[in-house]
């Protein structure tokens, strides 16, 4: 395990602890559900934007450009990632 010697210090060779074929399925594994949990998160954050659009009546037009312009943000997040996994 012991790779090399850097003066009085010992470097220690781990690689082979990262190699482990079941280590990097759960890395990916675990990679692939947060991002399909950006993907559900991205999407939740469209619905509740566009439902304060329908039901906020009292939204000055500034505030609903506001509120449109980050819903549009959230569509394009979400649409990117969909985009790459399929």
């Amino acid at each position: 395990m012991i790779s090399s010697d850097f003066g009085n210090e010992v470097a220690l060779d781990l690689r082979s602890l990262f190699e482990d074929q079941n280590f990097n399925s759960e890395i990916k594994t675990q990679i692939e559900n947060l991002q399909s949990k950006n993907i559900a998160d991205n999407l939740t954050l469209m619905n509740e934007i566009q439902a304060i659009l329908r039901e906020c009546s009292h939204l000055n037009p500034e505030q609903r450009l506001m509120y449109c312009a980050s819903q549009r943000y959230f569509m394009k997040l979400y649409l990117r990632k969909v985009n790459k996994q399929g």
